[in-house]
């Protein structure tokens, strides 16, 4: 008998798409199962609710089976609920990464989610096998599993009121051995010129940190895949790839040097197919001079070397089991990345074990000061399985939080003509016994002030001029956002109505939270834009893309302040500052518009500035005798730019869907001198 079966792991669609990558670990796991069952089962692999929906109009699973993360837990099991109540025999099955740790904590998660017959804790390639197999034994007769308390490895679920628990299913030691979710065609309905291709060259993670799902025991020993396998699956991706971005879901991409090998596969890939334009990965917690090489190999605008440092306070560092290396260190690659160009990244997480104000912004300004061109500031999130969602932890560090709707988590969905919502729901911290909420609202306040002042080098030019006065780049930030406060014009206006919704949209309880978003209308709402978005990019791309006047007009006042003294004694200074704000201004205005081309003269060669990095002293560039410019979009950036609206549109949605996955500073308009010969123009690239 062939039974048939659903592999779902479901993004949102409501107002976009959330989650917009290959649904990795499901096809994963369905892989497996064509490679072993073979005939016996019938199956589709799905991300779309709407595609998922349309299967279930004429298909009744046997096995209706869910990838679960904090981001689709709810929209899963709201489709388990309406499958269990259409066709009572289906057996629902979830896994995923977002599950609890401990028994009482695991048997609690179940109890909220009662569609869900069963969990399967950590890797599911091989579980899902033994579960098949013991369910084709009792004619998938799930209540006789249940009444006889059967197990299978790595299997959770209640019966009786009883959580059922048995030993995990050992790691898979050969990664090869699992089929590759590409190469077996599984996958290619995903081409689809929106979704992002994933693609894993190595599972597992040695490193501990509490608010990590792998940091627990089980993914500590790291096992990798061929370079053959990986090899076969670039190949095959790139033959039918759509889109711009490729996605490598390691832990820790650059640990090894076979990773080197992995760089230099998709260089020539890219040499030889333009493709791919942006690789993004969690690089290395250690070992940054090989990710300094990796990403020099790639090219400057293809992947950003990241740190992930988290905090740079040892206090906070011990309690979260993590050990960074030396802040030297960081500085001397963030210097060798400026030096060549390249886009650099951080990650801080706000509010973890032990945080206070002064050690976030220490963490943040420390970041600064290392020449970091994108600071990633966290939300704090209580993840499942976690060990800093544990009671323990949470009584030992008086974690204070509050849930949210998750951004872009939300829809209206259908099951057989009839309309259902869901929303899924996230908590947050937003204090702890050395961090008071009123601290913690300064600390975002700051944090969007990183984000729109400091983030993707948008004022680097400033920032580099106030640098070759000894002025350092957190110290810019910080008088930016201290006297943010105290003004009173539009930008101003923009950073009180983020305060706002930072306030508006956290409830006290989980309940709240569900009871609001159940509300006639409500989703809707969320749908519309109203609620729902990630409140840091949304206002930073109502900054950038719509106030780009007035935050150069705040930047520069505020850099003539911490420099006034420069200028007194240096009036070229004066002028410079001048001509620097106009520059930046026909660069980055009206981004998209990339038809627009400018000629202006200015008395300072800005196009040598802009291709060394503004490095050089700004100074010995003076041309008193001016110096004609052209402004304009290259032919690559039009390219890249009409790439990115065609997959993400041009709301302000998709201005901030892009503003988080690509480099905006890629996007700013190129500069060369012209001259005018008599006969005709002669343009003069620099």
């Amino acid at each position: 008998m062939t039974v048939k079966v659903s592999f779902a792991e479901l993004t949102h669609t409501g107002n976009t798409i959330a989650t917009d990558t290959f649904p990795l670990g499901i096809s994963m796991v369905a892989a497996n199962a064509q490679k072993i069952l073979g005939d016996e089962i019938d199956f589709e692999v799905f991300r779309y609710p709407e595609d998922f929906s349309s299967y279930l109009e004429t298909n009744i699973p046997t096995l209706a089976c869910f990838s679960a993360f904090s981001w689709n837990i709810g929209l899963g099991h709201e489709y388990a609920r309406q499958i269990k109540k259409a066709f009572p025999k289906t057996i629902t099955i979830f896994g995923g990464p977002n599950f609890p740790a401990g028994y009482e904590e695991q048997k609690t998660f179940l109890e909220k989610y009662p569609s869900i017959d069963c969990f399967f804790e950590f890797e599911g390639e091989m579980a899902f096998i033994e579960m098949f197999k013991a369910l084709q034994k009792i004619d998938f007769d799930w209540n006789r599993f249940k009444i006889e308390r059967q197990t299978v490895p790595s299997i959770r679920y209640l019966t009786d009121g009883d959580l059922v628990v048995a030993e995990l299913m050992p790691q898979v030691t050969d990664l090869d051995s699992l089929p590759s979710p590409h190469l077996s065609g599984i996958s290619d309905k995903f081409y689809d010129g929106v979704l992002v291709p994933m693609m894993q060259t190595a599972r597992g993670c040695p490193y501990a940190c509490t608010f990590c799902t792998e940091g627990g025991s089980y993914f500590q020993k790291v096992k990798r895949f061929s370079r053959e396998r990986i090899e076969a699956e670039l190949k095959y991706i790139v033959e039918r790839v759509k889109v711009n971005d490729l996605m490598i879901v390691d832990a820790n991409f650059g640990m090894f040097k076979e990773d080197l090998e992995t760089t230099h596969m998709l260089a020539e890939l890219k040499e030889k197919y333009n493709w791919p334009k942006c690789v993004i990965a969690a690089t290395a917690k250690n070992n940054k001079k090989r990710i300094i090489e990796i990403v020099n190999v790639l090219g400057s605008n293809t992947m950003a070397p990241s740190f992930s440092i988290q905090t740079t306070d040892e206090e906070v560092l011990k309690h979260i089991k993590r050990k960074n290396p030396p802040l030297d260190q960081m500085i001397k690659l963030g210097i060798a990345a400026n030096e060549m160009g390249l886009q650099s990244k951080a990650e801080i997480i706000l509010c973890l074990e032990g945080d206070n104000k002064s050690v976030h912004f220490k963490s943040v300004f420390d970041t600064l000061d290392a020449g970091i061109s994108y600071i990633l500031i966290h939300q704090f999130r209580m993840l499942p399985g976690t060990e800093s969602a544990s009671k323990e932890t949470r009584e030992k560090f008086g974690f204070q939080t509050r849930y949210r709707v998750l951004p872009r988590c939300f829809g209206i969905y259908e099951f057989r003509g009839e309309p259902f919502r869901s929303a899924e729901i996230e908590e947050i911290v937003v204090g702890n016994n050395t961090m008071s909420y009123t601290d913690y609202q300064d600390c975002r306040h700051l944090g969007l002030t990183v984000e729109i002042f400091n983030n993707d080098s948008f004022f680097i030019e400033l920032i580099r001029c106030l640098n070759t006065y000894g002025i350092k780049r957190s110290e810019f930030i910080k008088e930016v956002d201290e006297k943010i406060k105290l003004d009173s014009g539009s930008l101003a206006d923009l950073y009180r109505e983020f305060m706002e919704v930072v306030k508006k949209t956290t409830w006290d309880s989980c309940e709240e939270v569900e009871e609001f978003t159940q509300k006639s209308g409500v989703i809707e709402r969320f749908i519309d834009g109203e609620y729902g978005t990630n409140e840091l990019y949304k206002y930073r791309a109502l900054a950038i893309f719509t106030q780009t006047q007035e935050l150069h007009h705040f930047a520069f006042k505020v850099a003539r302040l911490l420099l006034n003294k420069q200028i007194s004694e240096n009036p070229v200074l004066d002028t410079y500052l001048t001509e620097l704000q106009e520059f930046s201004l026909l660069r980055k205005m009206d981004l998209i518009n990339t038809s627009q081309l400018v000629r202006r003269e200015f008395h300072f060669d800005f196009a040598m500035l802009l291709k060394e990095n503004f490095l050089p002293d700004p100074m010995k560039t003076h041309r008193p005798e001016g110096v004609e410019l052209e402004v304009f979009h290259s032919d690559s950036q039009r390219e890249l730019i009409n790439g990115y609206i065609k997959q993400y549109g041009k709301d302000l949605i998709g201005d901030a869907r892009i503003l988080i996955r690509n480099d905006i500073k890629l996007w700013q308009r190129s500069a060369r001198a012209y001259k005018f010969d008599g006969s005709g123009e002669t343009t003069l690239a620099c």
